[in-house]
């Protein structure tokens, strides 16, 4: 209970905070030098820094807390939002120092390097220019910096040669340039002379972008003006001189030049097409003028041509443009004479055809006087005669002189006719009567129909009598009357057979109704049939009338089975016409419009191909319609034909030069050249028509026999390169044999090797191509056969170096044990035996006996020398005791072999000796220490002591010795 006046003890809670009151932290304390003193302790990432940096009221305190920030978002906070002027500036020096890696465990340089490319302040980068620690972080500043005017100032002034030097390459202004270089001269030679390259460079760049710009408008100036031209000389020139300096070129140039290039060009090869259009017309005209002058008279193809060449051919050659040189103008000459001549030709094959057709007209007249049935008179012959000489001769002899001796021929025929005439009356008269005795025995015969057939044939030939007499008429007649009259009984007795025979084939035709026959089988028994009636109807006489009715029913009743037939047949004809008129409607809308100045003839060509095939692969048509589109189709073949016969006879031109080029190729001395021009003749040699079938076989067989005749030198050539290259595989296969035999040589024998391989690499050399397909696999035998030699002269020079080292070894212990023996008491009986061995001993090597003889002779005398020379020698070879531990190092160094512990110190310095020499260039100071052979023969030629620090050396250092020799005999 409480009393009265009694204070209560405080709780554990107010005990607490009275307590806290006096226990803050000092970065907590009122006190502004205790929060200071506080911030010593604290982590520059601690957040109570942070916080003091941030908050604490007094701005001494922020300052000391952000001069141990590393924050750097914090720190530019700082410097834009502070209060205070001189916090502000604080906090951007603390800023620039953390970014400029002036402050010991600041940010790392990627995130320095990340936030000066995010926000490049231009402070910022003029303090790092001069400040920054790395010159990676200098050179990402340099980057912000774009103004060159500002750059050419940071390499004049900047005091970092890398940063003066990397701002120098990104001014590109001469003037800048120039100034650099004039204030850079006495005070850093190497910007002055990197400016002084940018300068000559940018000045040479310069003149390089004038002349490319002189040579585009001279090319776009330039214009083709024929072969014997000044601009056909200088386009390679300008050619040359582009090809020196494009490379770098800016692009809109080098557009400029090949489009001004491509429209020189697109000239050139117009005018060229132009030409070879040209030559081609004349060559056309040439070949048209020479067979004028050879044919007499003119034909539809020749006019056709003649036609063409008077007509169209003028204006194509109008078309191509008018003459710009001489040779265009001589040309042009030829062309227009050309012309004039064949229009002088064809006059006179008009006179000619004039006067040759009158000619054969009276030629046709003869030939109808030769021919008629009746006699040839002397009269005729005379009139004939008077009208061929009256007509005048044509201009060609040999056609004048074909027409004279068809008239001589044709007159020695009808004298021949005449004599014929008076034979053949009398062999007539004879026939006659021969005739006349056979009717006489068939009608004694009772041979009705032998008698019948013989009385029609003397009355055919009584009518086409060619000069019987009167008398000799009347004879004939009056036995002809006597058989008459016999044969009209005979016939009385046939009629009652042919009765006979009409019911027969009554019955036949009544046996083909519903017959089960092919349709056409029926109908032709039906017409032979009819064809037998009419045949009785025609010998005998009509039937009874029902007789007719009844095979006249039976016929029909037996052909209305057939009538669905045929009548499916005349449907099919009639479509299979249908398609033939559409046919010939399809190639007279091609020719009407088509334009044959300017067609493509092959497609004409193989469309009238087609249409041919296309017509006989079609079916029959009704015969009403057969012959009026087979005409019409004939018709527009044969004018489809004029116009390609023009074309065809320019392929035909064209193909028999190809044939003429060819045979001259087969004398060429550059078979080469042959060859290739034969093969742009196989690939030319296609027409755009096509001949007949004879002549192209004909041309292609001349053809083939020129391109045979061609590749057949080819062909003998290459079999005797094949001879040769087989005869220089054997040759190099028999080199290999050689080379490999080498490699099983002994020691004496490897000088006289040498030379014989290097003698058989010079013959391997001068030796000629051989077959390709044997080329890789003699040449990796040959090449393997080098190899096993070389790796055997290299183990036999191994062997050698390996028995010197050997001997020298050997000599070399014999050594170590008189120098051990130093170290004991002396034994008059080792000298003596030692020189025993020494004599029996292999000699060593030429270059290291005289040094090793004053080893071995050093350590005899010692051992017999007084006690003072004794302790000199052990002195002596103590000393180079280190030197074998450094040769020893050395060697395991070389080997890979690692180095005791307690030798890591040494080997950690020589190899980084060895690493600095190499660097500075001085290789060759240090081979010495690390030539394995040399290390060998100076260790045996060296001794050292105590003998058991020796021994251990010795065992170290052959075991790297052992190592290195089986690594180069595995190399």
């Amino acid at each position: 209970p409480n009393r009265q006046g009694f204070t209560p003890p405080p709780s554990h809670i107010d005990l607490l905070m009275i307590l806290s009151r006096f226990l803050k932290p000092k970065w907590q304390q009122a006190n502004p030098e205790s929060r200071k003193q506080s911030l010593r302790n604290l982590d520059s990432n601690d957040p109570k820094l942070l916080d003091l940096a941030r908050q604490d009221p007094d701005p001494a305190v922020r300052r000391a807390a952000l001069e141990r920030l590393d924050d750097l978002d914090l720190l530019r906070r700082i410097a834009n939002e502070d209060t205070d002027a001189d916090l502000r500036d604080a906090a951007q020096a603390r800023y620039h120092a953390l970014l400029a890696g002036k402050v010991a465990g600041g940010p790392t340089l990627a995130s320095r390097l990340e936030r000066l490319r995010s926000d490049p302040e231009a402070n910022l980068v003029e303090f790092l220019l001069q400040q920054a620690a790395e010159p990676e972080l200098r050179l990402a500043a340099l980057e912000q910096i774009d103004l060159e005017s500002t750059l050419a100032d940071i390499a004049i002034r900047n005091s970092h040669p890398d940063l003066r030097l990397a701002a120098l390459e990104r001014v590109h202004d001469p003037e800048l340039l120039d100034r650099i270089a004039r204030q850079s001269r006495n005070r850093d030679k190497r910007l002055h002379r990197r400016a002084r390259e940018r300068l000559d460079a940018l000045h040479a760049e310069q003149a390089r972008a004038l002349n490319l710009e002189r040579l585009c408008a001279e090319m776009e100036h330039l214009n083709w003006d024929g072969e014997s031209g000044l601009n056909a000389g200088r386009f390679p020139k300008l050619e040359q001189e582009w090809r020196e300096q494009e490379i770098g070129a800016p692009p809109e140039l080098q557009a400029r030049y090949a489009q001004a290039r491509g429209r020189f060009l697109a000239e050139r090869q117009a005018s060229a097409n132009r030409r070879a259009q040209r030559l081609e017309l004349l060559a056309t005209l040439e070949s048209l003028l020479e067979r004028l002058r050879q044919h007499g008279e003119s034909n539809s193809e020749l006019d056709a041509e003649i036609r063409y060449a008077t007509t169209e051919a003028p204006t194509a050659w109008a078309h191509h443009g008018p003459a710009q040189d001489s040779e265009s103008r001589r040309q042009t000459a030829r062309f227009q004479q050309l012309v004039q001549n064949i229009q002088e030709q064809e006059r006179l094959l008009r006179r000619n055809h004039i006067r040759t057709e009158r000619l054969r007209e009276t030629l046709t007249q003869g030939e109808t006087l030769l021919r008629q049935p009746s006699e040839v008179r002397d009269t005729d012959i005379k009139h004939l005669r008077q009208r061929w000489e009256g007509l005048e001769r044509p201009e060609s002899q040999a056609l004048a002189n074909d027409l004279q001796s068809r008239f001589d021929s044709l007159l020695d025929k009808l004298r021949a006719r005449q004599q014929r005439q008076i034979q053949h009356r009398d062999q007539e008269w004879q026939d006659i009567q021969d005739r006349v005795g056979q009717l006489e025995t068939a009608v004694e015969d009772g041979e009705l129909q032998q008698a019948t057939q013989l009385q029609e044939q003397v009355r055919r030939q009584i009518k086409h009598n060619i000069g019987l007499s009167r008398g000799q008429m009347a004879a004939i007649e009056e036995r002809l009357q006597s058989c008459a009259a016999r044969i009209g009984e005979l016939r009385g007795w046939r009629r009652w057979g042919a009765s006979q025979a009409r019911e027969q084939l009554c019955v036949t035709a009544e046996n083909l109704i519903d017959l089960d026959a092919d349709p056409a089988d029926i109908a032709q028994r039906i017409q032979q049939v009819r064809t037998a009636w009419k045949e009785l109807d025609h010998h005998e006489g009509g039937a009874s009338k029902g007789l007719w009715k009844r095979f006249n029913t039976a016929c029909e009743r037996a052909y209305a089975p057939c009538q669905a037939y045929f009548e499916a047949q005349t449907r099919e004809r009639q479509h299979n016409f249908d398609q033939k008129a559409a046919l010939c409607e399809q190639l007279e809308q091609f020719e009407a419009a088509t334009d044959w100045r300017q067609v493509d003839w092959r497609e004409a060509d193989r469309l009238c191909r087609r249409a041919r095939e296309q017509w006989h692969q079609l079916g029959p048509v009704n015969r009403a319609d057969r012959k009026a589109i087979d005409r019409r189709f004939q018709q527009i073949q044969r004018r489809l034909d004029a116009h390609l016969d023009i074309e065809r006879q320019r392929e035909l031109t064209r193909r028999q030069q190809l044939i003429q080029q060819v045979q001259e190729l087969a004398g060429n001395p550059d078979l080469r050249v042959a060859v290739e021009t034969a093969k742009l003749a196989q690939a030319q040699w296609q027409p755009t028509v096509q001949g007949a079938y004879r002549q192209e076989q004909a041309l292609w067989k001349t053809f083939r026999a020129a391109c045979d005749a061609v590749f057949a030198r080819r062909h003998n050539e290459q079999q005797a390169a094949d001879a040769e290259r087989q005869a220089n595989l054997t040759h190099k296969l028999g080199l290999c044999e050689e080379i490999e035999s080498l490699a099983l040589i002994d020691r004496e024998q490897l000088a006289r090797a040498n030379t014989r391989l290097q003698e058989a690499q010079h013959e391997w050399q001068i030796i000629g191509p051989i077959p390709r397909t044997e080329q890789r696999a003699t040449d990796q035998r040959f090449e393997a056969a080098v190899r096993r030699f070389t790796q055997h002269e290299k183990l036999l020079h191994q062997a050698d170096i390996q028995e010197s080292v050997q001997h020298l070894q050997q000599r070399g212990r014999l050594c170590a044990r008189l120098e051990a023996a130093l170290e004991t008491q002396r034994d008059d009986t080792l000298l003596s035996s030692a020189h025993q061995e020494w004599a029996a001993l292999p000699d060593p090597p030429a270059a290291l006996a005289a040094a090793l003889q004053q080893r071995f002779d050093a350590a005899c005398q010692a051992l017999e020398g007084t006690p003072d020379q004794i302790q000199a020698a052990r002195a002596r070879l103590a000393h180079n005791l280190e030197r074998k531990q450094t040769w020893c190092v050395c060697m395991e160094i070389v080997a890979g072999v690692d180095s005791p512990p307690e030798f890591a110190p040494l080997r950690m310095e020589y190899q980084v000796a060895r690493l600095s020499a190499s660097l500075a260039g001085a290789a060759a100071t240090t081979e010495a220490l690390y030539n394995p052979r040399q290390l060998q023969e100076q260790w045996w030629l060296t001794g050292a002591l105590p003998a058991e620090a020796a021994a251990e050396l010795d065992t170290r250092f052959l075991r790297a010795a052992r190592v290195w020799w089986q690594r180069e005999e595995e190399v």
